[in-house]
C-alpha cells in the first residue's frame, strides 16, 4: 500500500476549504464534536478523513474517491504513477467499514470477525496495538492492498470501544445485523448510521466516566444525541 499516494489524495480532495468545512460540520453532527484538545481528536480526525474521501457524496452524488477516478491524476503523479494511483482509488472504493471483534492475534496481524456482516478476515497490521486482546471490539476500515492481491490492511482509523460495554455492544450489533440484512437499496447507508451512533456513545462513555460504559451503550439513539449531563441516577 503506497500511503504517500493516500496523502496525495487527501491534498487533492481537500482543496475546497468551504466544502471541507461543511463536511466537518456534517461529521460532527453525525458522530459528536471533538475539539483539538480532546483525547480522541487525532483518531477521530483520521476517521473523518476516511469518511470524507470514501463515503461523503457531493451535489453530483459522487465521493471524492469516485471523482478522482474520473479525473486525471493530480500534478506530481506522472504517467508512470497512474496505475498505482488508480489501484489505490479502486482499493479505497471497495473498502469495508464495520465493527470488528478480535478473534486472535497472529504474527504480523489479526484474525477478526465482522459483527455486522458475519465474515471472518485475516488482516495484516504492522502498527503496534498495545494491550489488544481477543474479544476486543473496534471500528475500522478494511482495505484490500492494491500492491499485494489477497492481502487486507486496516485503515488509519482504528477506534476501540470500552471492554466494559462489550456484551451490550455485541447484542446491539446482532440486532443491527438483522436490520442490515433487511435494508433495501433505497435506504440511507444503515451500516454507517449504526457505526456513527456507536461513535456518539463512545464519546459519551469517555466524557461521563462516573457512568458505566455498559449503561451508556444501552442508551437509545435519541438519548445518545442529547448533550445534557448524565448522572448515576439518570
Amino acid at each position: 500500500m503506497q500511503w504517500s499516494l493516500y496523502e496525495e489524495l487527501i491534498r487533492h480532495a481537500t482543496q475546497d476549504s468551504g466544502a471541507l468545512l461543511a463536511a466537518r460540520k456534517e461529521w460532527e453532527t453525525r458522530t459528536g464534536t471533538v475539539g483539538p484538545d480532546h483525547d480522541l481528536y487525532h483518531e477521530r480526525s483520521d476517521a473523518f478523513v476516511e469518511w470524507f474521501l470514501i463515503e461523503r457524496r457531493d451535489a453530483a452524488g459522487r465521493t471524492p474517491v469516485e471523482q478522482a477516478l474520473l479525473d486525471a491524476p493530480p500534478s506530481g503523479n506522472a504517467a508512470r504513477a497512474e496505475p498505482a494511483w488508480r489501484g489505490l482509488l479502486l482499493a479505497l472504493r471497495s473498502s469495508l467499514r464495520s465493527l470488528f471483534r478480535v478473534v486472535r492475534l497472529q504474527p504480523g496481524g489479526l484474525l477478526l470477525d465482522d459483527l455486522l456482516g458475519g465474515a471472518r478476515f485475516a488482516v495484516e497490521e504492522r502498527r503496534s496495538l498495545p494491550g489488544v486482546q481477543p474479544g476486543d471490539l473496534f471500528e475500522a476500515r478494511l482495505i484490500p492492498d492494491p500492491d499485494v492481491p489477497g492481502r487486507l490492511l486496516l485503515g488509519r482509523a482504528v477506534l476501540f470501544h470500552p471492554r466494559e460495554a462489550a456484551l451490550v455492544l455485541t447484542q446491539r450489533a446482532a440486532t443491527a445485523r438483522v436490520g442490515l440484512a433487511q435494508a433495501t437499496s433505497s435506504d440511507e447507508n444503515p451500516r454507517s448510521a449504526f457505526l456513527e451512533q456507536l461513535l456518539r456513545l463512545r464519546l459519551k462513555a469517555l466524557t461521563y466516566r462516573h457512568v458505566s460504559p455498559a449503561r451508556i451503550y444501552g442508551l437509545s439513539d435519541d438519548m445518545a444525541r442529547r448533550p445534557a449531563s448524565l448522572s448515576p441516577s439518570a
